[in-house]
């Protein structure tokens, strides 16, 4: 959904555009498990406001993944979620 492979080694010349921090990596995974899984409301507009994920999908997405989440890594995926969110709320 959101176009990231983390398997894909960077070549050369893309070292410089993007690179995860290791501390970064298991809230990163935990994101990509459930990117799928948001809550969206329909406005009477036709447009969508995007509440947030499906935090009674993530548990068993992060089991089905082999993921265990710290707290540090859950904080870390709240605020993935909160910039991807006011991303897809931007008009």
């Amino acid at each position: 959904m959101f176009g990231l492979r983390l398997n894909t080694a960077a070549s050369a010349k893309d070292q410089d555009k993007a690179a995860i921090w290791g501390c970064n990596r298991p809230a990163l995974l935990a994101f990509l498990a459930i990117q799928t899984q948001w809550r969206v409301l329909a406005q009477a507009d036709g447009s969508r406001f995007w509440v947030g994920l499906d935090y009674a999908a993530a548990e068993p997405a992060f089991r089905l993944e082999g993921l265990t989440l710290t707290p540090t890594d859950w904080v870390g995926l709240r605020i993935i979620e909160d910039a991807a969110r006011t991303a897809l709320n931007e008009r």
